[in-house]
This record gives C-alpha cells, sequence and structure tokens, in this order.
C-alpha cells in the first residue's frame, strides 16, 4: 500500500541465498521502506532493494542506535559524514573516483555534485583552453591520468599537488598574485605552449589549489615519451633565457620584504651566500637560535 492506501503489485525473481538471509520485510525485494536500512547486517548479502524509513533515517542522523547496533559505514558519506539517503529505493550510493582523496568511498548526491566547485586540481590537455578537466576530493575527470595528494605544511595550511603514470613534469612552479613574477610566467608559458605545438609535443598543463588564496602551482607534464621529453626539456630550458627566469628578483619579495632581506645580507655578510627568500629561509631553519 502506498501512502494513499492505494494497493499496488510487483512480481520479483530471487535466488536461494537471497531468500535465505534473515529478513522477513518484503520492501527488501519490492523496494519499499526498512527501519534497519542504516543498520542491517544482511542488505548486502540479500541484494536489499529498501530504502530508509523516516524512523531509519532520524536514527542515523542522530545516531540513536541500539545495543549492538552499528552504521553501516558504506552508507555514511565520507566528505560530510551524513547518512546517504537514495533518491530511489535500492540505489547505491557514489563512489570517489580513482585518484582522489576519497577513492571508493562512499559519497552523497550533493556532495558529488558540487565536488568540483573547488577543484584540487584544473588539467588542460594540449592547448585546449575550453575544456577544463577537474580533480576534486571524490571526482576524477582524467580518466586515471592524474591523482592528487594533499601534502599538509601544519594543522592549517597545505597544499595539493599532482602524480601521473601516464605524465612526467617537466617544468612546476608557483603563480604568485601580483608578485613580478607573475607576468614573466606567462610569457614562458606562451612560449613553450607554441613550441610545444609546433613540435608535436603531447602535454598537459596543471593548475593545483593550495590553503594559500594568492598562490596556485603552475604545472607542466609530457606524455611518457623519451625523444617528447628530451625534446620538452631543451624548449623550456631556452624558454627560461628567452625571460631571464632565474632572474632574483623573481625570488625575492614573496617570504619577506625586499629591504629587510637586504638588511639581513648587510647583518650576515659574507660568511652566508643570501641570495633569495629561501635561502635565508632555509639558513634560519638550519641555524635556529644560533643564527
Amino acid at each position: 500500500f502506498d501512502d494513499e492506501g492505494n494497493l499496488h503489485t510487483n512480481m520479483v525473481t530471487v535466488t536461494a541465498e537471497e531468500l535465505g538471509v534473515n529478513c522477513w520485510l518484503p520492501a527488501r525485494f519490492l523496494g519499499g521502506q526498512c527501519d534497519r536500512y542504516y543498520t542491517c547486517k544482511y542488505a548486502e548479502k540479500a541484494n536489499c532493494q529498501a530504502g530508509p524509513s523516516k524512523i531509519a533515517r532520524e536514527k542515523a542522523e542522530h545516531e540513536e542506535l541500539e545495543e549492538g547496533e552499528e552504521l553501516r559505514q558504506d552508507l555514511i558519506c565520507a566528505l560530510c559524514g551524513e547518512p546517504i539517503v537514495p533518491r530511489d529505493p535500492g540505489d547505491r550510493p557514489y563512489t570517489g573516483d580513482a585518484g582522489t582523496s576519497c577513492e571508493g568511498k562512499p559519497i552523497c548526491d550533493t556532495c558529488y555534485d558540487e565536488d568540483t566547485c573547488e577543484p584540487a586540481a584544473t588539467i588542460y590537455y594540449g592547448k585546449d583552453h575550453d575544456e577544463p578537466h577537474l580533480i576534486g576530493s571524490c571526482r576524477n575527470e582524467t580518466d586515471g591520468d592524474f591523482r592528487v595528494k594533499w601534502h599538509s605544511t601544519d594543522p592549517w595550511r597545505g597544499y595539493y599537488e599532482c602524480e601521473s603514470g601516464e605524465y612526467v613534469e617537466v617544468f612546476t612552479d608557483a603563480i604568485l598574485s601580483g608578485h613580478e613574477s607573475e607576468e614573466m610566467l606567462k610569457k614562458l608559458y606562451d612560449r613553450v605552449l607554441e613550441r610545444f605545438e609546433e613540435e608535436g609535443i603531447g602535454f598537459a598543463r596543471v593548475f593545483c589549489r593550495s590553503s594559500n588564496v594568492f598562490m596556485t602551482s603552475l604545472e607542466i607534464w609530457v606524455r611518457r615519451d623519451f625523444v617528447q621529453l628530451l625534446k620538452a626539456h631543451a624548449i623550456i630550458a631556452e624558454a627560461k633565457g628567452e625571460v631571464d627566469y632565474d632572474n632574483p628578483l623573481y625570488s625575492t619579495g614573496i617570504l619577506f620584504p625586499r629591504e629587510n632581506l637586504e638588511k639581513f645580507k648587510a647583518l650576515l655578510g659574507k660568511k652566508y651566500e643570501i641570495t633569495t627568500d629561501k635561502d635565508l629561509a632555509d639558513l634560519a631553519a638550519e641555524k635556529g637560535g644560533d643564527l
């Protein structure tokens, strides 16, 4: 009977194993509702077609479980931690795509649909600017070409980094909003892409997100082919020379104001070789209070 009291009939075919499971509810065959939906130990073996009742949803949301009951973790969203409510009885939840932090874990519809609103990585193949391939916490639109990992620098900060079995990274740097290096990287980027196209090199451009909203990584990856990789490295080396990539100007004014860096250089004298912000940061980390 439905909510209006109308009778509906349906015929199903079940196996002996499914029929032998310790569950007497017709809902498991006919797609009705079950009060034990989130705690039933037999659902998978029985190929249960039931959906959660209001009682089941309330018990799961508030974790009001009876002694010996446990929530089925395959029905709890790995991202938001909420019980997953199927759109239709018998539906199975999404699972995280390969190459994501939630690979193989259950994901609710809302989290799956909204996952790429703030992607961990954005990948463009070749010079195509119109079709980005996104990787989020549970969705991977690269068909497994790329994977992402989160690297934590402290409890609150970190950055995403890509890995690939099909491509090799040939260039990486950070796009720093408002820094002088931003324009230089754009020139290098445009020159490299143009030359790669001319040489028929198969490549991908990868932009990974970090906890710093003013910084995004810029990575260029090339198909795992020896000849193409040799060409790619030669092109990048030439492009670096054309844009003065190694100018210390592009490695300062990032961690410290330039005037402060100059003061430190004057104080330290010739005892230490300090040219960039990173040089000073590495020295401070190495020497600590002895500096």
